[in-house]
């Protein structure tokens, strides 16, 4: 199991996560339900632990699933009901220090849509705009900071899963534009957009590609981001892949239960995220 550490930002709205989380706590499991991107999605389980939310999240799919496959026997359905599908769980606990550790799963909720999910129970608190809840990826200190601190930044290269992107994405992202423009031109599943950054008319770096890079970093849409850089102007070009840098930790799957109906058990799943998140932290 991949484990990824993330950071929790709240605009325009006057409630903190644990404000969020305890408000879901006192909902039915059916009222926690929204529709996020097409998708069913609720947070199952979610306990406060101490000062930690200790949390499940569940993306119902109810299109398409597996069949029930047994040796010697043809592959047959499973007995559902009309309203049932087949439930993807995502394991996460979040910290009030603003940090969020969450169990990868490729087919099951993700980062930002938890911070999708997350915004629909947001108080306002009389606010014009749209109250916003963002998840950002934790990326290394040491190998931010170079970006930050270089004197020049020469190219910015970046992979696109062309899939995913939403009109909201390419409206807001140049990158994502370019990338909905050649999807819808060619049915592309990935785009590679790459980018020869030159100097703004005062001779420093290109204003606004460090609002860029966050935007990418941010984005599970992208799945591989590279920026070339010189730490001074002398020196050498050094390329930064900043996603590879992203803080992660890999815990054996030998070492979590397994139910009868083979799925990784909650509890096994979550005191893993809490071991490895106290440990972060």
């Amino acid at each position: 199991m991949k484990i990824h550490f993330y950071q929790t930002e709240i605009t325009d709205s006057h409630d903190a996560v644990s404000d969020v989380l305890d408000r879901i706590h006192g909902l039915s499991l059916e009222n926690r339900e929204r529709d996020i991107n097409g998708k069913t999605v609720f947070l199952e389980k979610n306990n406060k632990q101490g000062e930690l939310y200790e949390m499940d999240f569940t993306q119902r799919r109810i299109q398409n699933g597996p069949g029930y496959s047994k040796k010697g026997e043809e592959t047959a359905d499973f007995d559902l009901e009309d309203d049932a599908g087949f439930g993807e769980q995502t394991a996460a606990i979040w910290s009030p220090k603003g940090y969020l550790v969450v169990q990868y799963n490729h087919h099951g909720v993700r980062p930002s849509t938890i911070g999708f999910y997350l915004e629909q129970f947001l108080d306002k608190g009389g606010s014009a705009n749209r109250p916003i809840l963002t998840i950002k990826p934790v990326i290394n200190d040491r190998v931010y900071a170079k970006f930050i601190g270089s004197q020049k930044q020469t190219k910015l290269s970046c992979a696109i899963n062309a899939g995913t992107i939403t009109p909201e994405m390419a409206e807001a992202n140049i990158a994502f534009g370019a990338a909905q423009s050649l999807r819808d031109k060619t049915s592309a599943g990935k785009v590679e957009i790459s980018v020869s950054l030159g100097e703004d008319k005062r001779g420093g770096p290109l204003r606004g590609i460090k609002n860029m890079v966050e935007s990418l970093i941010h984005n599970e849409s992208v799945s591989s981001l590279k920026i070339s850089i010189k730490e001074d102007l002398d020196a050498t070009v050094e390329v930064l892949d900043l996603l590879e840098h992203r803080e992660v930790v890999l815990v054996p799957d030998n070492s979590l239960k397994m139910t009868d109906g083979l799925r990784y058990d909650y509890p096994s799943r979550i005191v893993a995220l809490r071991r490895e998140f106290e440990r972060w932290l």
